[in-house]
């Protein structure tokens, strides 16, 4: 075995083992959104039927999500693993590996050496953000978006005219495309790409014709996307209800917006700087690195400015979409699509030293990342031990009451930057994660919903969730802590009847017995 192979099979051993305890977390938040579609289509009996016509119709409205490909691959584990959180996990880190391994061949492509390859490979892999979309499941999206790009500069680095290479580009590009709206920056990487690998000599008029005819077939199949979206969801280009990328940012927004990209790796090694120091540390000292060593080379534009152009288009093609500020530390997936072009950009600084010490430059340039990467894997496990804790105790909880009863249970939105119950209050109360459909005795409720149910248990939402006739009650109150990962019930009971005072007890209970907002 060469080197470089055996150093991506350590690179590889290491990643899944240090993600492991985060691997083996339950279903989170969105996770169960996804899970109810799968088993309202089963219920149905049109499971296979509802998802293949998710290519002809948007997803989640009123979001305007094109994302069809990631449906076949939960349907696929769900007929081939049932609800197995582990399976379905695996399942994206093996797309994730994937991915690291196209780093590889586009590093490859750019002329690199096996071990430079290799490196990038590495980088990728125990990317500091990369948790996000690596261990949960409703990152798949992101994944297989990048998928598609990496096969669609790959193929587009290799191809001479209109050959199967560039036939391949298209397939990855049209897959990315099925995935995510975070492929469509992918003709803009694949125009850098022919613009700044030039053959010697030529002319600036003879490459831009080049470059034309390069990627005029990836142009067009982009417009005809822009096209599909219109036709599904009126407009081409919005992806998110509150933010229209249409929209003319001034300098103010941009400044904003680069601020609110910057503020996610802040807010998750809040609790870590010095791991995230050590990440940015590497990814300084890496590229001006890799600049001296390109330059040397005489390879400045093809092997590092053309990285460095990649890595600033993805993180550009963010700006129209952030018009949410991620208060939590969420959103490290949107570093996720530039985290290749990153890694390869970085990756060539073990170039500066001779031969046998490359191998220990890479090995420490990926060891920073794994060491940084050790906090947000943590997040992510400490918030996969806390599902199934809740989920049991919610189900213990509703033994305690009676069959008229009704309780409501304040649960975390987020724990630290991981989304927790956000978008799936019901999914942690009924099947297939509960053996019953524990809402008709309680309901899960985040902490900024609490100050609606007065009124809502005042208009009879009790008796409709019920599903018989019932008189406006609340019988118990309690509060998920996600220090101790323990369900503790409110010793004194708020009256529902008074909605201010009861609103500020709950959120006071909530406080200072559970530490929720």
């Amino acid at each position: 075995m060469s080197t470089a192979r055996g150093l991506l099979s350590l690179y590889i051993t290491t990643a899944v083992l240090i993600a492991w305890s985060a691997l083996n977390g339950q279903f989170l938040s969105d996770d169960l959104a996804v899970m109810h579609w799968l088993l309202g289509w089963d219920a149905n009996g049109a499971f296979w039927p509802s998802i293949l016509a998710k290519f002809y119709a948007g997803l989640d409205v009123p979001s305007h999500y094109y994302r069809p490909l990631a449906l076949i691959t939960y349907a696929l584990d769900q007929r081939l693993f049932g609800w197995s959180p582990l399976a379905w996990h695996l399942t994206g880190y093996a797309f994730h590996i994937i991915n690291a391994v196209l780093v590889a061949a586009v590093m490859r492509a750019l002329g690199a050496d096996a071990l430079r390859a290799t490196t990038a490979a590495g980088l990728f892999l125990c990317f500091p953000l990369a948790p996000e979309v690596s261990i949960w499941f409703s990152g798949r999206y992101d994944l297989l978006a990048v998928t598609g790009m990496l096969i669609a500069v790959y193929a587009h680095l290799r191809a001479h005219g209109f050959d199967r290479w560039r036939l391949l580009s298209l397939c990855g590009f049209a897959l990315g495309l099925a995935a995510k709206e975070a492929a469509m920056p992918t003709p803009g990487l694949l125009v850098l790409a022919s613009l700044l690998r030039a053959p010697s000599g030529e002319g600036l008029i003879e490459r831009g014709q080049r470059t034309l005819r390069e990627c005029f077939p990836a142009v067009l199949m982009f417009f005809a996307y822009l096209g599909l979206r219109h036709a599904l969801f009126g407009s081409a280009l919005q992806v998110y209800p509150d933010a229209d990328p249409t929209t003319a940012l001034g300098f103010g927004e941009i400044f904003q917006r680069l601020l609110t990209l910057a503020s996610i790796p802040r807010l998750v090694y809040a609790d870590a700087p010095m791991k995230g120091l050590v990440a940015l540390a590497a990814v300084v000292i890496a590229l001006m690195a890799a600049a001296v060593v390109a330059r040397r080379e005489r390879l400045l534009v093809s092997t590092w400015l053309l990285p460095v152009a990649w890595t600033l288009l993805s993180l550009l093609s963010l700006l129209p979409h952030l018009s949410v500020v991620y208060a939590h530390g969420e959103g490290s997936r949107f570093y996720y699509d530039t985290a290749p072009w990153l890694a390869l950009a970085m990756a060539p600084a073990i170039g500066l030293l001779r031969m046998r010490m490359q191998v220990i430059a890479s090995c420490l340039l990926v060891a920073a990342f794994s060491y940084a990467q050790t906090h947000t894997l943590a997040q992510w496990a400490r918030a996969g031990a806390a599902m199934p804790a809740l989920m049991t105790q919610l189900a213990e909880a509703t033994t305690t009451l009676d069959d008229d009863a009704f309780a409501l249970a304040i649960v975390p939105d987020h724990i630290g930057p991981v989304p927790f119950v956000r978008n799936a209050q019901g999914g942690v109360a009924m099947p297939p994660q509960q053996e019953t459909n524990l809402l008709p005795k309680l309901v899960p409720v985040l902490p900024e919903d609490v100050s609606t149910w007065p009124q809502r248990i005042a208009n009879g939402d009790v008796a409709a969730i019920k599903q018989r006739a019932v008189a406006p009650r609340l019988d118990a109150l309690f509060c998920f802590d996600a220090r101790s990962n323990t369900l503790i019930r409110a010793t004194q009971l708020p009256n529902w009847r008074e909605a201010e005072a009861f609103t500020a007890a709950a959120n006071h209970f909530a406080a200072t017995a559970c530490d929720l907002p």
